[in-house]
């Protein structure tokens, strides 16, 4: 099961669920000071597309996550993801495509995920899977 991070000195890779998409989004200070340690560190921070899709609106209001975009990358929900996030959702009996995929992603690159809602990224992990999580 995951555990609870503080967003300091973290190693390796991000992931931003749609949570903290919005919260970068709106300015949040603390999501804003986490992607600084991620780049300062040299992390391209991770967003998988389902994540994106929850959050992106477009227009004036998308202008500063478009900014952020450029400096990420995009996971996409191909044929392959799409099937391993299935199988996750199937497991835990669930339903959020984007937090499954959030999941996938977080798994497959040893990666801290920043997410507003922990528990819902907690509970689509297997017993024996550990997460490191940023709550915002």
């Amino acid at each position: 099961m995951g555990t609870q991070g503080t967003g300091k000195g973290f190693p390796g890779d991000l992931v931003l669920d749609a949570g903290a998409l919005i919260a970068f989004e709106r300015g949040d200070r603390q999501m804003r000071a986490i992607l600084k340690g991620a780049f300062v560190l040299g992390s391209r921070p991770i967003v998988p597309a389902s994540a994106l899709a929850q959050t992106w609106r477009g227009g004036p209001r998308s202008a500063p996550l478009a900014h952020l975009i450029d400096g990420c990358d995009v996971d996409s929900l191909d044929e392959d993801r799409a099937k391993q996030v299935g199988v996750r959702l199937g497991a835990r009996d669930a339903s959020d495509v984007a937090d499954a995929h959030v999941v996938c992603c977080a798994l497959e690159h040893r990666a801290v995920v920043a997410s507003s809602d922990p528990g819902d990224i907690e509970a689509l992990t297997e017993a024996g899977e550990r997460l490191t999580l940023i709550s915002l």
